[in-house]
């Protein structure tokens, strides 16, 4: 008799005053597990998490401790680091651009500018382009 995998999990790594902005992206569909601080983070991050979310004022800007220490791992290395620029931070294309290759360098998929892409497409659209990637991402794991 086959048995499903479970669900994978989506760890998001955030400030408390940006859960309004996760629930608004991520709607209802994912399994999502949220951590304010890098040791609540690090404790979460297990073979259970598909897809990790990772805001950067995160922890007083732990970003990249907790993007180095799931790159770092043997068994976390492989699962899809996404770093998200709030909104409301008002930073320069230089200092995107430069956190964009930082977040590169580590091992990170990617950067979202949230704010921008919300500018860009609106903020419906932007909410589904999210939800896309993450789909995307956690199928890509067999999911």
């Amino acid at each position: 008799m086959a048995t499903e995998k479970p669900e994978k999990k989506i760890l998001v790594a955030v400030r408390a005053a940006d859960l309004p902005i996760v629930r608004d992206a991520l709607g209802i569909e994912f399994n999502v597990v949220v951590c304010h601080t890098l040791d609540d983070a690090i404790d979460q991050l297990t073979e259970q998490v598909g897809l990790i979310a990772c805001g950067v004022h995160f922890d007083d800007g732990a970003m990249f401790d907790f993007l180095r220490c799931a790159k770092a791992n043997p068994e976390t290395r492989a699962i899809p680091f996404f770093l998200l620029i709030d909104e409301g931070a008002a930073y320069s294309n230089a200092i995107i651009e430069g956190i964009r290759l930082a977040a590169k360098l580590l091992g990170a998929a990617a950067l979202t500018d949230l704010s921008r892409l919300k500018t860009e497409v609106g903020e419906q659209q932007a909410y589904e382009r999210l939800r896309q990637t993450v789909r995307d991402a956690l199928s890509s794991q067999g999911h």
